[in-house]
């Protein structure tokens, strides 16, 4: 789905929130929301990349100490088709900057992620940490990475 179709929504969540940082969301929100759609075709996708699907440990293969490898996705009930950076907003989403810039840079020598995408992905984040944020007051772990994502998103 195109950021354009989800833009009317977020307005509204941000309008409603008592987030002091809301208008800086906002701002984000329509600096990102130009940013050209995805073209390619479309392509599997979670749909729900939040740090709560993400399962790591430490594989038997790695030797680094207190490295942590994705190990499995779960919760494919928001599986689905588009655009790639609906999953890559997880950089945000699971990430601090130093490993945010890590994922990126290695994604982009095997894959060749263009700027576009990296932009969508930032909105999707957005997109992710607003809904996330809202349900706090019934879900604290999933507020807990609204938060972190909010946090990432404005001090990247």
């Amino acid at each position: 789905m195109p950021l354009r179709e989800r833009d009317a929504r977020l307005r509204e969540r941000l309008a409603a929130s008592p987030d002091p940082r809301a208008p800086d969301l906002l701002a984000l929100w329509e600096e990102l929301l130009p940013t050209p759609e995805w073209s390619g075709p479309a392509l599997w996708l979670h749909g729900d990349p939040h740090p709560a699907n993400l399962l790591v440990g430490s594989a038997a293969h790695t030797r680094e100490r207190g490295r942590l490898d994705l190990v499995a996705v779960l919760d494919f009930g928001d599986l689905t088709s588009g655009d790639p950076a609906s999953d890559l907003a997880a950089a945000w989403l699971a990430f601090g900057p130093e490993d945010r810039a890590r994922l990126r840079a290695a994604l982009d020598r095997r894959r060749g992620i263009d700027p576009h995408t990296w932009d969508r992905a930032r909105a999707w984040a957005l997109l992710y940490a607003t809904l996330l944020c809202a349900s706090a007051p019934e879900h604290p772990l999933l507020g807990a990475i609204g938060e972190h994502t909010v946090l990432q998103l404005l001090h990247t």
